[in-house]
């Protein structure tokens, strides 16, 4: 029977970022995946710089000003946490590098884990029907719950024959229809900026549809030329609706199981590193906090919920109250709440300058309702 220390299973960005801080550790580790290597989805991952994590290096760029639109116009100033973004070839390039050269951890494609048990303090299980045993098993693989909300983003990278003129960092411009729905716009370098439509949703989408509107959106800002590198199309669960890992328990969900994804915003890496950052902790003996289980992020999850019922059922009006909340508040207390990283203070503000009517509305609903 094979042996390991730890097992992680799936190795996505959370999967992959807890391995590489596990590299030349006393632990012998394995990771498992259930796809080929060359099967990976490629991916665009942003963030604000709110956190010390060990892969800024491969940053692709920063912008220091990002628009918000609706009608009007706001400019969240990101000059003090810059918004990047990592390129996730990159990142998967970097660390399977890193890893090929320890002599502590496996990687195991096109495999699967059944049957796991608990047996005095150990694990056991089949690896493609193979037993093997392990301490710790930490778990990315998506839960089978049918999330009500998503956001469903369809993205085309483009360049241009020419530098495009006047077109800044966009976060969001919101579309005047009626569904949440805007336009994200990030330049990338080199002539090259990425376009994508999003939308939060319960409804399916139609991804040719959304490639048709974003070439609509980009010939509706710029006259050049352009030609598209690569299209990029995603689904990331919008709930508060998280089931939390037992105390002391060393079976453990990682990534977006775990609620890493910022309900309302659907923003994750940083929320990934900070969970690699405290299960590393857990490993060394040391103290370390559940992400989903600090008083903060409890608080934020009850936002959360709230701001997701008032899309649902009112998604016009949440575009409108949306633009409000960046023309509203200070940029650097609206990016640590965006990015999960807020004072006290930093919430109190916030929830003080939302609509009083709809929010208290639908904060009474909420303590009825089921979760979104």
């Amino acid at each position: 029977m094979k042996e390991f220390d730890i097992i992680i299973i799936g190795a996505g960005c959370s999967g992959l970022s807890l391995a590489y801080r596990l590299i030349d550790t006393p632990f012998s580790v394995c990771v498992i995946d259930n796809k080929k290597r060359d099967d990976r989805i490629r991916k665009t991952w942003s963030y604000w710089d709110v956190y010390n994590h060990p892969f800024k290096h491969l940053e692709v760029h920063s912008s220091e000003n990002l628009i918000v639109q609706n009608k009007s116009q706001a400019i969240l100033n990101c000059s003090k946490y810059n918004y990047k973004s990592i390129d996730s070839y990159d990142f998967d390039n970097f660390v399977f590098s890193n890893i090929k050269k320890s002599k502590n951890i496996e990687v195991i494609f096109e495999s699967n884990i059944s049957d796991i048990t608990n047996m005095a303090d150990q694990f056991h299980m089949n690896l493609n029907n193979q037993p093997v045993k392990s301490k710790y098993i930490f778990d990315s693989r998506p839960t089978k719950t049918n999330y009500e909300m998503r956001q469903v983003f369809k993205g085309l990278f483009v360049r241009f024959s020419e530098p495009p003129k006047n077109i800044m960092p966009v976060l969001m411009d919101f579309i005047a229809n009626d569904e949440f729905n805007f336009f994200y716009c990030l330049p990338i370098g080199n002539n090259t900026m990425l376009f994508e439509t999003t939308y939060f949703t319960t409804a399916q989408k139609d991804k040719s549809k959304l490639s048709e509107d974003v070439h609509d959106y980009i010939k509706s800002k710029c006259n050049e030329h352009y030609e598209v590198l690569r299209e990029e199309y995603g689904e990331i669960p919008l709930t508060t609706n998280v089931e939390l890992n037992a105390k002391n328990s060393n079976n453990l969900r990682i990534g977006i199981p775990a609620g890493s994804t910022r309900a309302s915003t659907g923003y994750t890496f940083i929320n990934i590193q900070k969970q690699a950052d405290e299960y590393i902790k857990k490993l060394s003996g040391k103290k370390y906090i559940e992400y989903p289980k600090t008083i903060r992020s409890k608080v934020l999850r009850k936002m959360d919920n709230i701001l997701l019922m008032i899309i649902r059922d009112n998604p016009v009006t949440s575009k409108s109250i949306l633009f409000e909340m960046f023309k509203n508040n200070n940029s650097n207390r609206l990016i640590r709440f965006l990015s999960d990283t807020p004072s006290l203070i930093d919430i109190l503000h916030i929830i003080w300058n939302m609509p009083k009517f709809i929010f208290i509305k639908y904060a009474i609903r909420s303590l009825t309702a089921r979760k979104v």
